[in-house]
C-alpha cells in the first residue's frame, strides 16, 4: 500500500513538472513561449504583443496586426501576416514566409528550409544558412550575408537584392542552367549562389557597398590617359 502510495506522489510530482503541452496557443499580449513546450499552432495579435521564443517547438506559428515574435531557439514554422515583424536569430525554422506589408528579419538559424516572400513583403537576411530564397507577387529580399545552400527564384514584379562587393552574374550555368551571382558579403565572406526560374536573372539587383561605389565613381572621374 505505502508502494502504490509513493508511486501514486511521484506521478503527481512529475505531472506537475512537466512542460505545457496544448494545440493550439493564442497570444493578445507580450509572453514566451519555452523550452520544452510543443504547440500545434500559434497565433500572436495586437498591434504592441511580442512574443519571445526562448525554445519549445511549434508546427504553425502566425502573426498578425503590427505584432512581434523573436525567435532565438526551438522549431517552428513562421508566417507573417498584416504589418507584423518576425526577427529570427536562431532555431531551426523549416519555412519564414512574409506576406502583406511585413518583415521577416533572419539573422542566423540552425537550419531554414526556405525564406519566402510576397505580396509587398520585405525579407532582410543577414546571416545564417537558408536552402532556398523565393521571392514572389511583388514581395523584396535583401542578402547582406549568410549561405544559400540551393537557390535564388523570383517571379512577377519582385526583386533580389544582392549586397557586397566584386559582384556578378551570370545568365547562364549553375545548377540550374539559369546562372549564378557570386562576388563578396559585406563581411568579406565569398559566397556563390544558383538561380532557378528563366524570369529570375532580371529580377537579381547588384548593390555595391559604399566603398566599392566611391571607386567606381572616383574611376569615372579620374582623366584617362592617351595612348
Amino acid at each position: 500500500m505505502k508502494t502504490k502510495i509513493v508511486i501514486l506522489i511521484s506521478l503527481i510530482i512529475l505531472l506537475g513538472a512537466c512542460p505545457a503541452h496544448g494545440e493550439n496557443i493564442t497570444f493578445t499580449s507580450s509572453g514566451q513561449i519555452l523550452p520544452g513546450e510543443e504547440w500545434d499552432n500559434v497565433y500572436i495579435y495586437n498591434d504592441d504583443t511580442i512574443v519571445d521564443m526562448l525554445g519549445g517547438s511549434a508546427d504553425w506559428i502566425a502573426t498578425y496586426d503590427a505584432s512581434t515574435l523573436n525567435v532565438l531557439d526551438g522549431s517552428a514554422e513562421v508566417q507573417a501576416f498584416d504589418d507584423s515583424t518576425i526577427s529570427i536569430s536562431g532555431g531551426h525554422i523549416n519555412f519564414a514566409t512574409a506576406i502583406n506589408n511585413t518583415t521577416i528579419n533572419f539573422l542566423t538559424s540552425d537550419y531554414t528550409d526556405a525564406l519566402i516572400t510576397e505580396d509587398s513583403a520585405t525579407i532582410n537576411m543577414q546571416g545564417g544558412s537558408v536552402e532556398r530564397v523565393i521571392a514572389r507577387n511583388s514581395g523584396t529580399s535583401n542578402l547582406h550575408a549568410g549561405s544559400v545552400t540551393d537557390y535564388l527564384t523570383a517571379y512577377d514584379s519582385t526583386a533580389i537584392n544582392i549586397y557586397g562587393y566584386d559582384l556578378i552574374k551570370t545568365g547562364s550555368g549553375g545548377s540550374y542552367g539559369n546562372g549564378q551571382v557570386y562576388g563578396y558579403w559585406m563581411n568579406d565572406a565569398p559566397f556563390v549562389i544558383n538561380l532557378r526560374g528563366a524570369d529570375t536573372y532580371s529580377r537579381i539587383n547588384l548593390v555595391p557597398e559604399p566603398c566599392t561605389l566611391v571607386l567606381l565613381v572616383l574611376g569615372a572621374l579620374l582623366p584617362r590617359r592617351r595612348l
